[in-house]
């Protein structure tokens, strides 16, 4: 069962994950458009007030797309034999947590939070906290928490497959592993953000 939940490219075949990955982002995509959820960003997701249906799906193949192609030239570096399916699958599988977090904006609870928060706290005046319903810190403290755990277990498949994938075994792979993760979610949310739409 560990396997499966952290390490599922350990396990099964590059086909089956391949089609479980697509099917997943697809999935994930449609979520997101549901629950008016932008994935603007490799480990980021945002709640906004309209959207159009093929955004998140966009989200998701710029995402898993540079994901790859920067993951997989760290593993050419590392090993010569890394294939570029493997890593494709890890960034397809690792997704699939992230997939139901636009799930919480149900009746877009979290956007109207998110928004209400700041539009208190961006005033000139000193923010009034008292007006804000108990409910509303509640909410949003265990969905910051839910998060947090779904992202965690996101990276983890993402690494857990990366060293399948690559063979990585040295503390030098790790920190390059995280230096490109980091490298990704910049230009991903660079790009997403700058996209004319």
């Amino acid at each position: 069962m560990k396997t499966i939940l952290f390490n599922p490219i350990k396990k099964y075949q590059e086909n089956k994950l391949l089609i479980i990955g697509i099917i997943a982002t697809l999935l994930g995509s449609c979520l997101a458009y549901v629950f008016n959820a932008r994935f603007d960003g490799i480990i980021d997701i945002h709640f906004v007030e309209s959207i159009n249906f093929w955004q998140p799906l966009l989200d998701n193949l710029i995402n898993i797309s540079l994901l790859s192609i920067l993951l997989f030239f760290l593993g050419i570096y590392i090993n010569k034999k890394t294939r570029f399916i493997d890593i494709l699958n890890s960034s397809l599988i690792s997704r699939i947590p992230l997939c139901f977090v636009p799930i919480f904006n149900t009746g877009t609870t979290i956007e109207k939070i998110n928004t209400t928060l700041l539009n208190t706290l961006t005033t000139d005046k000193i923010p009034d906290l008292s007006s804000i319903p108990v409910s509303f810190f509640i909410i949003l403290t265990i969905f910051s928490l839910v998060s947090i755990l779904i992202l965690i277990w996101s990276i983890a498949l993402l690494h857990n497959g990366y060293k399948v994938a690559t063979n990585a075994k040295e503390i030098k792979h790790i920190v390059l592993f995280f230096m490109c993760v980091i490298v990704a979610e910049i230009i991903s949310k660079i790009l997403i953000t700058n996209l004319p739409y």
